[in-house]
């Protein structure tokens, strides 16, 4: 079975927030972590240096997720690296009918898997976890206030809907500024 730290995952998320919060999830389970903020700078990342695993979004600027999907399923040696869509997207009828395309007429080798955003830390990395045949790694034990914060914080967060969820990441936000 292999190690946490001896896999590297390619994080693609045009939202800085998100993108940040599934890097540091897979970060704290001592995971190497590179991001990209769209598919045309992960294209790149993925050409230069073919991850372990890639954790992507659907819609994104530029070259969106479907894009750079069907892009992988043209290279034979990119195709055998397993995705794990993560999106917000996956109601939308256009979205889910060009995923569904892609897909069907895909030759992505390897699991793969399909998370609906929000996602929860715990459920992220259990699944990234299945895919690449890591043991979940155990939460720290640790008396520290602030780890103990943190988890009652993802933990009340797991259960908040979108608005919520937006109107917490812009008080932090203009927090951080001030």
């Amino acid at each position: 079975m292999r190690k946490p730290e001896d896999v590297r995952i390619l994080v693609v998320d045009d939202e800085p927030d998100i993108r940040d919060f599934l890097a540091s999830v897979l970060e704290d389970a001592g995971m190497k972590v590179e991001t990209a903020e769209d598919g045309n700078k992960a294209w790149q990342m993925i050409q230069d240096q073919p991850p372990d695993l890639i954790s992507l979004d659907l819609v994104m600027p530029g070259k969106s997720g479907i894009r750079l999907l069907h892009e992988l399923r043209w290279d034979a040696k990119l195709s055998k690296i397993p995705v794990v869509i993560v999106t917000g997207h996956a109601r939308d009828a256009a979205i889910k009918q060009d995923l569904d395309q892609v897909l069907a007429e895909s030759t992505l080798s390897g699991p793969s898997s399909f998370l609906e955003k929000p996602v929860t830390p715990k459920g992220y990395l259990e699944n990234i976890c299945r895919i690449l045949e890591i043991a979940v790694p155990a939460p720290e034990a640790t008396t520290d206030a602030t780890a103990e914060m943190r988890r009652e914080a993802e933990e009340l967060l797991s259960g908040a809907d979108k608005a919520t969820l937006e109107a917490i990441i812009a008080r932090l936000k203009k927090q951080k500024k001030g």
